[in-house]
């Protein structure tokens, strides 16, 4: 089978999800499967080896035994841009490294899944953009793309930069109000361009979450109790700021939320705990009553005291949650289901037999 690299316009559109899930299934499947992320960007040391921490936790998901240098042989740290802008020859054996960790990872596997940088020019001043690796490897890029207003100029700019290498897109985050203008404008075009549109990916729940504990450590928070429970998923935010009474009634509105209030606003936090909330986020640092402390051990909800005002809460999260991490157990058995019922995974892997 081509090896198939898949690449993104930006960062956080889905690709390692999307890379584990297709994974998954094809392993599944009986097929031995090889994974690698030849230009790593999120440098980590294991072992006293620089690795891309994406990749090795993809690798342990796939149970994969290659070596930690062949998945990510080359890791874009601060040293690599650096010596890479001083010196043109610096990257000059990059590609020639890359293939050879390729070489020997495709070594009696049925398919390799390669994941690319953040976007699909990362890289290109040191000759390994996407497009450089896709034409050393003879792979086909699949472009997965978060669904936007310009995702046809998107998709078309990245087709005209990928070149011959381009294979095709998977659409993702799609909005349900889009479904209509996606089936009747929008996949037609593309249909018309000759685009093969793989898959398309709804707004999910439960992949759109994340854990309190890791909420909590993004928003440099401290959990004061019910700290057994720090593994729930959060989906949404309140932002409590009214009297105790109207509290409760919106409150109410929201199920498996969490509320951002005033550490200093115990009567909120106690209108909150008594509807479907799954975490109080107190700011300022304030340490609640003891009453609302009990209350909330007593239901099972967890407690984040953070540094910052309500605002800078509220301007962390809206960020945090743009770029949440799929590191859950239960995201991944979610994303498996919906690349099984919503991506032609048959046409994905067979097309085409060759370039």
């Amino acid at each position: 089978m081509v090896p198939l690299y898949f690449v993104s316009n930006e960062a956080y559109s889905g690709k390692s999800s999307l890379c584990i899930a297709l994974g998954k299934i094809l392993i599944g499947r009986g097929l031995k499967v090889g994974y690698m992320k030849p230009a790593g960007t999120l440098p980590v040391r294991i072992n006293g080896v620089t690795t891309d921490e994406d990749a090795k936790y993809i690798g342990e998901v796939l149970e994969i035994k290659d070596d930690l240098e062949d998945i990510a042989p080359i890791v874009l740290t601060q040293n690599y841009y650096r010596e890479g802008l001083r010196d043109e020859d610096f990257s000059k054996n990059f590609l020639n490294i890359i293939e050879k960790s390729y070489r020997k990872i495709k070594q009696s596997k049925n398919i390799v899944l390669l994941e690319g940088a953040k976007n699909i020019e990362n890289g290109i001043f040191l000759g390994i953009s996407s497009k450089d690796i896709c034409s050393r490897l003879k792979a086909k890029a699949i472009l997965i793309l978060k669904y936007s207003t310009e995702i046809v100029d998107t998709v078309l700019l990245a087709k005209e930069f990928l070149g011959e290498n381009f294979g095709g897109i998977i659409i993702n985050w799609i909005p349900q109000n889009q479904t209509d203008y996606l089936a009747d404008i929008i996949l037609p075009f593309f249909s018309k361009k000759n685009i093969k549109v793989f898959g398309c990916l709804y707004i999910d729940k439960t992949l759109s979450s994340i854990t309190i504990k890791e909420l909590a450590y993004l928003l440099e928070g401290k959990i004061i109790c019910a700290k057994d429970k720090v593994d729930e998923l959060i989906a949404s935010f309140m932002i409590g700021a009214m009297s105790e009474e109207q509290a409760l009634l919106f409150f109410k509105k929201q199920s498996d939320k969490a509320v951002i209030t005033g550490g200093d606003r115990a009567d909120v936090q106690l209108a909150a705990l008594e509807t479907d909330t799954k975490c109080l986020i107190l700011t300022g640092n304030f340490q609640p009553p003891t009453v609302v402390t009990s209350r909330a051990e007593e239901l099972g909800i967890p407690i984040i005291l953070v540094p910052f005002d309500t605002l800078t809460t509220m301007e962390k999260i809206n960020e945090i949650m743009g770029r949440v991490r799929f590191h859950e157990f239960v995201k991944i058995d979610k994303m498996i289901e919906m690349v099984n019922k919503h991506v032609d995974v048959d046409l994905l892997i067979n097309f085409p037999k060759k370039l």
